[in-house]
């Protein structure tokens, strides 16, 4: 027994040892303020300045366990953090209702957090580093006090109107006209004249801008498992605007019955009884379109054989719960865009974002002939990666969002910024998505990606607003668009569109269209 509890105070020293390891000033690391032994049971009371309470933990364990095996063939069956606590200065503001914690107290300008009990399993997992990250990033949107972005003016277009060609709103005209009809809330149906004016300004901005670049078209999913949402951060930063799916839990139709016949009978389809069918949630639906781009090379190795990689993805819908604010074709849930994607060394992914903006550039004021304006817009927390960065200055080479904007004449004037509608956006997301996936370079380099959004309805609704529905008024290359693809004819049906003037405002539309 003297020979067992001399093997562990040397183990116990060793480990105190341990825990300055790898600090300057060992008052940083942690110290081991006293210790018992009682039976089969070694209890310590550790503190640490920086070294991580679970961390310390984890590092005794081990010294004691190669200390006392290789004198006593003593193992350590496991370890236990009890009574743990943390103290930090500052007062946390923020209501915090989080797992492993157990209570929260402010005092005298500091916080101290009490801890459940943390079995070796949970010390093993970084769920305090995450906690402790988790609250700064609380304490610092609270410190902000809510603000979400930071918009900042590059540069803008010349007044090219002195005096507006049309002040109409071009989602009353699309949906009057019957070019487009309400389905559900946020969701529209685009006639096959409404997909054609679509795809007029979608598919010169393909050609001008997108294909030029060397960027190569590929198809990604647009329903997603949760992990994906995990790992882009998502489903922490923008829950609240997602949609998900669910699973039935049986494919058997006998396993139905009950509910098929209920329904047959009374012609009703109620969401709480289809809900007992169905799965909990295994899937969001497509709610950044470029998710699969990083989820495609995760856990691979790339050389620069392969890099940059360039590619864009047209081919579905994306979706995102709105709930208020929900107004003709500019705010809708089920939306559709041209996402641009790429991958690459820091300088390749730089490079490429500077080329599309001097494309887009090109594209809005020499193409469409558009009053346009472009704002950095990093955001102060990284809001739809559930991350928060606090941004101090203005450098348009680090990771953040450039976002392109059209002036609406029918909401108000140029110097109203409810007037102008954000229609697509540059990033650059440095290395937050090559991280989590893992998207390793064979020599170790860094590597970044970025993407770009263009949204088909937000500017064809800008267009419009500044243009009109005249091809007179349109440039010269969606002039001879039209002149190569003629439009195709507009539904007409005795009670469709539904009013006189609707009537009246399509054949109108058509005499444009068709000249």
């Amino acid at each position: 027994m003297e020979e067992d509890l001399e093997a562990l105070r040397i183990g116990i020293d060793s480990a105190a040892r341990a825990l300055v390891k790898g600090f300057k000033d060992p008052e940083e690391g942690g110290r081991i303020e006293s210790w018992s032994f009682s039976g089969k049971v070694l209890s310590l009371v550790i503190s640490s300045r920086r070294l991580r309470i679970d961390e310390a933990a984890m590092r005794v364990k081990n010294v004691l366990e190669e200390v006392l095996g290789s004198t006593r063939k003593i193992g350590v069956r496991y370890v236990k953090l009890e009574d743990a606590f943390i103290e930090i200065d500052g007062e946390v503001r923020v209501s915090i209702k989080l797992p492993f914690i157990r209570s929260i107290e402010t005092a005298n300008g500091r916080t101290k957090i009490f801890l459940e009990v943390l079995d070796e399993k949970d010390l093993k997992k970084p769920i305090l580093l995450r906690l402790l990250r988790l609250l700064n990033e609380k304490e610092v949107r609270a410190g902000w006090g809510g603000k979400t972005e930071h918009w900042q003016l590059i540069r803008q277009s010349k007044i090219k109107f002195d005096t507006p060609i049309t002040v109409e709103d071009p989602n009353r005209i699309l949906e009057e006209a019957g070019l487009v009809k309400r389905f559900s809330i946020g969701q529209w149906l685009y006639t096959p004249l409404a997909v054609y004016l679509l795809n007029t300004v979608r598919d010169v901005f393909i050609k001008e801008v997108v294909q030029p670049l060397g960027f190569q078209e590929a198809v990604f999913p647009k329903i997603y498992p949760l992990e994906i949402g995990l790992k882009t951060g998502h489903l922490r930063g923008t829950i609240n605007s997602m949609i998900f799916a669910s699973l039935p839990k049986t494919y058997n139709i006998e396993e139905f019955e009950e509910l098929t016949d209920y329904m047959y009978v009374t012609n009703e389809a109620p969401p709480e009884e289809i809900a007992k069918y169905l799965r909990y949630p295994e899937y969001f639906l497509c709610f950044a379109q470029c998710e699969p781009f990083y989820w495609f090379f995760s856990n691979e190795l790339l050389d620069d054989r392969s890099l940059p990689i360039k590619w864009f993805d047209r081919s579905g819908p994306s979706f995102r719960w709105e709930s208020g604010g929900i107004y003709g074709l500019e705010r809708v849930i089920e939306f559709h865009r041209v996402e641009i994607v790429w991958l690459g060394k820091p300088e390749q992914v730089v490079e490429i974002r500077n080329d599309l903006l001097k494309a887009y550039e090109k594209f809005m004021d020499e193409i469409l002939d558009l009053e346009w304006r472009m704002a950095w817009v990093t955001p102060w927390y990284y809001e739809q990666s559930g991350a928060v960065e606090k941004v101090e200055e203005f450098d348009i080479d680090r990771p953040g969002t450039i976002d392109f904007e059209l002036w609406l004449p029918y909401k108000g004037p140029r110097e109203d910024r409810k007037a102008w509608l954000e229609v697509g956006n540059i990033s650059i997301h440095g290395t937050k998505f090559t991280e989590p996936f893992k998207v390793k370079h064979n020599k170790g380099e860094t590597l970044w990606t970025g993407c770009s959004g263009y949204g088909s309805q937000r500017w064809l609704v800008a267009f419009l607003a500044q243009r009109g529905f005249n091809p007179e008024n349109w440039p010269p290359i969606l002039r001879e668009y039209i002149e190569k693809n003629p439009p195709p004819d507009p539904v007409i049906t005795v009670t469709y569109p539904k009013t006189r003037s609707g009537k009246e405002l399509l054949d109108k539309l058509m005499k444009y269209l068709k000249r």
